[in-house]
């Protein structure tokens, strides 16, 4: 545990400070979990407890924190939001031995193993309220779905454009090194997304509304860092879109958006706080009530990866319309470790790193809501509406632009691509834009090659199962 706490730099957090040490990466019955250095369990053991449950459950969690600290960055410097002095990602060289789309993959089948023990052994062996393991299952398929759907966007061959194409290896009992039999090929997309929406329709239910009996001061912090049904929802809305399923889409949106645990900020700026004094020890920052879902916890332990990450590439800054606060008070040096004369996001300020991290805000909901409605229905008042506020939020009082009108855009595409431009510069640096992209079917960008639109598999993944996982075209 001591040595997760020294990785992390996590905030204090009831859930999260009952992290395992070690994520499962083995799991029959007579594996044994590492919980701490003096304790060891067997699984039969580690789930009759609620306790020792929820730690597994945490560390479903912090894995998946792992997988998407790797993943997020990803999406801005492929498409010209974030450079790095070298960007394979923008360029599309990345080969099947890069580390990154293996720590990727890695990390996700971490989340899943994780998951697949609880969901498949829980009810079986638990020794505490039937409710609460419910509740729990309901969380882990809730993991399970988020890092299926991450992995197959990342690594499936046309992922959202042909249903047959080859996806990643669909895993739903826990992986078994010993037993050879376990290692399968990879499923196609349909197999993989249809998994994804079954675990959320399934898992919904059997989310609670909210987390209570912490503390009072952590009770906002551990509503919007674990799974509540609002939280399973605002993902089904975005897996929806994904998948082009605009009813889906529309009508998980407007739960969400009729919960009352999330509101809207005035000016998206206060969404992401100035932290840049927290510079000694870690703090419970709490997170705006715009935040549907994040970690506590900041996504990178290296100051020179942190400021690296996320430099802001010129052209994007001028791309915003004169004083838009997401194009000038929200962007500059920051508390970040930037190369010289860069230009970094306000959005991640703390020097030793302590920023929360956004997976899920209000503000990209309403956006799902708004292109669900203007792909489905055309050209409509609603998602006129939605666009309105976020970008007149944008502003301050006196520099807001004029509202558009239905009469402001001549087709239905001119209003998708509006909001399109508009989920660009409002979830800039919280990992959407080459996956808008990728779903939209515009180019990655200007000169990346199409072949090279799906992730390589890892190739340590295709010569440990002799070749029974196949590469991606391309590589």
């Amino acid at each position: 545990m001591n040595k997760l706490k020294k990785k992390m730099k996590m905030h204090i957090n009831p859930f999260y400070g009952l992290v395992v040490a070690m994520v499962l990466l083995t799991a029959g019955c007579n594996k044994q979990l590492d919980l701490k250095p003096e304790n060891i369990l067997v699984e039969t053991q580690l789930l009759e407890d609620k306790n020792t449950t929820e730690r597994l459950l945490a560390g479903g969690f912090e894995a998946q924190f792992e997988a998407q600290k790797q993943e997020i960055p990803i999406a801005d410097q492929s498409t010209g939001i974030a450079y790095l002095q070298t960007n394979n990602y923008y360029t599309g060289t990345i080969d099947a031995n890069d580390a990154v789309a293996l720590g990727v993959w890695t990390g996700h089948y971490n989340v899943i193993n994780i998951a697949n023990v609880i969901i498949n052994n829980l009810a079986k062996n638990a020794k505490f309220d039937v409710g609460l393991q419910k509740q729990f299952i309901a969380e882990a398929k809730f993991l399970r779905a988020f890092s299926y759907m991450n992995l197959g966007v990342l690594y499936g061959d046309q992922a959202l454009t042909n249903p047959g194409g080859l996806c990643v290896p669909l895993r739903l009992t826990a992986f078994d090194r010993s037993d050879v039999n376990q290692i399968i090929p990879r499923s196609t997309n349909k197999q993989v997304f249809d998994q994804v929406v079954k675990d959320l329709t399934e898992a919904i239910p059997d989310l609670p509304d909210a987390y209570p009996g912490a503390a009072a001061n952590f009770m906002d912090v551990k509503l919007r860092s674990r799974a509540a049904k609002s939280v399973g929802k605002a993902f089904l809305s975005r897996v929806y879109l994904y998948l082009g399923n605009y009813d889906g889409a529309v009508n998980n949106a407007n739960m969400v958006l009729a919960d009352n645990n999330y509101v809207l900020a005035a000016d998206p700026s206060v969404v992401f706080p100035n932290n840049s004094s927290v510079k000694t020890v870690s703090a419970n920052i709490p997170f705006n009530k715009e935040i549907v879902y994040g970690y506590p916890l900041s996504w990178s332990t290296s100051p020179i990866a942190h400021g690296f990450s996320f430099v802001v590439e010129p052209a994007f800054i001028q791309s915003y319309t004169k004083n838009d606060l997401r194009g000038t008070t929200m962007i500059g040096p920051g508390g970040l470790n930037l190369p010289a004369g860069a230009i970094g996001t306000n959005k991640y300020t703390s020097p030793n790193r302590y920023d929360n991290v956004m997976v899920i805000r209000l503000s990209e909901v309403m956006l799902n809501k708004a292109e669900a409605l203007a792909r489905r229905d055309g050209i409509n008042q609603t998602s006129v509406d939605l666009l309105n506020t976020i970008y007149q939020r944008a502003f301050l009082t006196g520099q807001k632009p004029a509202l558009y009108t239905t009469g402001s855009f001549a087709s239905k595409d001119a209003l998708i691509t509006r909001i399109l431009q508009e989920r660009r510069w409002e979830l800039a640096y919280e990992g959407h834009d080459r996956f808008d992209r990728q779903r939209s079917g515009l180019a990655i960008n200007p000169g990346f090659p199409a072949n090279k639109i799906p992730f390589p598999i890892p190739q340590s993944e295709i010569n440990i199962t002799s070749g029974v996982l196949t590469q991606n075209p391309g590589y």
